[in-house]
């Protein structure tokens, strides 16, 4: 298998997963899985350790000396399957609703195994632009091929780090700053420096003429207020070290920010986001055995989360 992708990528392609091949009824729409299985046709539902992930923070956690339970993070992952479940389709629908206005290009800052390009119907000549490094890219590549999978749009990859230059590469593979964007942003934000957040706004915003459109999920509250608690609690719930994973800097409200740039921004949190689809974002194992009324009990396996609707205006 070739040098694999990071962490995260991984997690969501299993969670995502889960949604197909369960016999929960976590699937929002009819599809396939986002990479169309790992290259040795099993999910690693239960542990990691048989991926050959990138090396880096948090990766040690998924070892031998892991504390959480194969069970219990068997459970984890179904439960945080209902979550990226509905993640997913919020997505899906951004950019499907921005193709029926007419944009005829997308760019996935982060793209990771998303396979949009080849799961969803585009019109002719919509262009998607996959943005991530260039071992990730490489690493899908791999396993699509041998999917025989075909885009169903004009699919461009950019290879690129997304706290650099990565203007320029999507440039070079096409983009063009002059047509109205479809930008989405899916799980990307709380992995990134503080600083690094606000420069890809900032370039957003620069390559955005009126009417594109961005989406994004942001984490609800500062998760520095508590000295890092909520990080610390999901770390030992689910074996993975969140709290090396993503950054708990302070950051300014992409809300205001936007707003004051003459983007026009709409704001809603998960579980209203889950109830536009009919789903409901509770623990199905909630009769497991850990104490009732617990911080662990009442908190799911993901930080509470924003999603936010962007569209550029003339500013």
């Amino acid at each position: 298998m070739p040098s694999g992708p990071p962490l995260g990528v991984v997690l969501l392609v299993t969670e995502d997963g889960c949604e197909v091949l369960t016999s929960y009824p976590y699937d929002l729409q009819p599809r396939t899985p986002r990479s169309g299985g790992p290259a040795d046709g099993k999910w690693p539902m239960t542990t990691l350790s048989s991926w050959d992930v990138a090396d880096g923070p948090g990766v040690t956690a998924l070892g031998p000396g892991a504390d959480v339970s194969d069970q219990e993070a068997l459970h984890l992952h179904l439960h945080g399957s209902r979550y990226i479940g509905v993640r997913t389709r919020f997505y899906d629908d951004h950019l499907l609703a921005a193709a029926g206005d007419g944009i005829r290009q997308a760019v996935i800052l982060g793209a990771g195994l998303d396979t949009r390009a080849y799961r969803l119907e585009w019109p002719p000549r919509f262009h998607f632009y996959e943005v991530d490094q260039p071992g990730v890219l490489e690493f899908k590549r791999a396993v699509l091929s041998g999917c025989s999978a075909e885009p169903r749009c004009e699919r461009r990859t950019v290879g690129a780090d997304l706290r650099g230059e990565w203007p320029a590469a999507l440039h070079e593979a096409g983009f063009d700053s002059e047509s109205r964007t479809a930008w989405v942003a899916e799980g990307l934000l709380a992995y990134l420096p503080a600083e690094a957040q606000q420069r890809l706004l900032e370039r957003v915003h620069g390559l955005s003429p009126t009417a594109s459109r961005l989406a994004l999920d942001r984490i609800a509250g500062e998760l520095d207020g508590d000295g890092g608690a909520r990080l610390q609690r999901l770390s030992a719930r689910s074996g993975i070290e969140m709290d090396r994973l993503m950054s708990a800097e302070a950051r300014a409200d992409i809300g205001d920010w936007l707003g004051s740039r003459s983007w026009t921004v709409e704001e809603v949190a998960a579980d209203a986001v889950a109830a536009r689809y009919g789903r409901d974002l509770g623990d199905p194992f909630r009769d497991r055995a850990e104490p009732a009324g617990s911080a662990q009990d009442a908190e799911p396996p993901w930080l509470d989360t924003v999603f936010l609707t962007a569209r550029s205006g003339d500013g």
